[in-house]
């Protein structure tokens, strides 16, 4: 994961499954959190005919920020809702790895966004800690 910013990255001693449903759960304690989607990507490989490993992707948004990233520049909706990716390894190990907050706050010179990335700052950390905690 060369090139990767280490803040929105985790290892997860939990299953694929596990850690996606731990991170589903801690979202729930926040009303303003809308999942958008829980896709199991190995079985959409499937479809195709193709083989992977466990990989989860889910899609979620707070619902009470994302009108103040929109209207710092509308172009951010390419990075929305939040995606988190949680994958095995081949060597076995379990990953969570979210977007890059930091590179979306410059990439679309967001200038912290009327202050929607600095509360993104003080909760998605967290719950990826959360997440990958015993």
């Amino acid at each position: 994961m060369r090139g990767i910013n280490q803040r929105w990255v985790r290892k997860s001693p939990y299953s694929v499954r596990e850690t996606a449903d731990r991170l589903l759960a801690k979202l729930a304690e926040f009303p303003e959190v809308m999942i958008v989607a829980d896709v199991d990507q190995r079985k959409t490989a499937e479809l195709s005919g193709k083989e992977v490993d466990d990989v989860v992707c889910l899609l979620f948004q707070n619902t009470k920020l994302v009108g103040t990233l929109l209207s710092a520049n509308i172009e951010v909706g390419f990075e929305l809702p939040i995606k988190a990716l949680i994958w095995k390894a081949e060597d076995g190990q379990v990953w969570i790895r979210c977007n890059d907050i930091d590179h979306m706050n410059e990439a679309y010179q967001l200038n912290g966004g009327g202050g929607a990335i600095d509360a993104i700052y003080s909760l998605l950390p967290g719950w990826l800690d959360h997440t990958v905690s015993q």
